[in-house]
């Protein structure tokens, strides 16, 4: 099964800006099986961007995004799956938050929590093992992030291909064989035209959202990495040869 781990859809944030339906037509043209839906969940997006007075209104409103895509994308024939990629509480006292992706959880679950964006690395972590959910750091090593501590992960993103950024992927690589953490590797989709660079393949199919968070858990599954694309794309983006 082949599956994208990292995508943003429409109406999420003020960076995610494609097309809905030509989200839905590029994931087809590739063949991919799956697609986890991973929309952004900041302070800044959640006061700004998720409409809604009360923080139920906002989760409701925040879960209707996906299952819009969803719908879109039954269509065609490909599974959508659910994540949130949390901005947490600063780490180091930087003033850019750092950001971590959540498989598996419910709209009741988070809205009975406080917004996820309150949380330490620390407590988000704790909150995922508690409720059974698989948590790892997204583009630890680009340019302005910190790196998470490795104590408080399942697993780390060894590519992003996301061309905008200097995500410096072999420095991600070595982080997760270091310390023992589960490899991921997504498109970090946000833009009609972008190039879908990333993705996992697994060795069996998946339904449900438990599934997803059980086969992330394990380990066992392949990478997709188009290191030449991103590459490519990104020296172009920066005016670079």
């Amino acid at each position: 099964m082949k599956l994208e781990t990292h995508c943003h859809s429409l109406g999420g944030s003020h960076c995610a800006d494609g097309n809905l339906d030509e989200l839905v037509l590029r994931y087809k043209e590739k063949e991919y099986d799956g697609v986890v839906i991973t929309n952004h969940i900041s302070d800044c997006v959640y006061f700004d961007y998720h409409k809604g007075e009360t923080h139920r209104e906002k989760v409701r409103y925040y879960f209707s995004l996906y299952e819009g895509v969803k719908e879109r994308l039954k269509k065609v024939g490909i599974k959508c799956f659910y994540g949130a990629e949390v901005r947490v509480l600063h780490l180091a006292g930087k003033p850019y938050g750092d950001e971590f992706m959540v498989y598996g959880i419910t709209e009741k679950l988070m809205a009975d929590s406080k917004p996820l964006f309150d949380f330490t690395q620390k407590e988000l972590f704790e909150f995922a093992d508690k409720n059974g959910l698989f948590m790892y750091q997204t583009h630890p090593f680009r340019d302005g992030i910190t790196v998470g501590d490795p104590r408080y992960l399942h697993g780390a993103e060894a590519f992003n291909g996301h061309y905008h950024h200097f995500n410096h992927n072999d420095l991600a690589e070595e982080f997760c064989e270091k310390n023992g953490l589960v490899k991921m590797s997504g498109t970090d989709y946000h833009h009609d035209g972008q190039p879908i660079t990333a993705g996992v393949i697994l060795n069996r199919d998946i339904d449900t959202e438990e599934q997803l968070v059980e086969t992330m858990l394990s380990g066992e599954f392949s990478l997709i990495k188009d290191e030449k694309t991103y590459l490519d794309e990104l020296y172009k983006c920066k005016g670079l040869k």
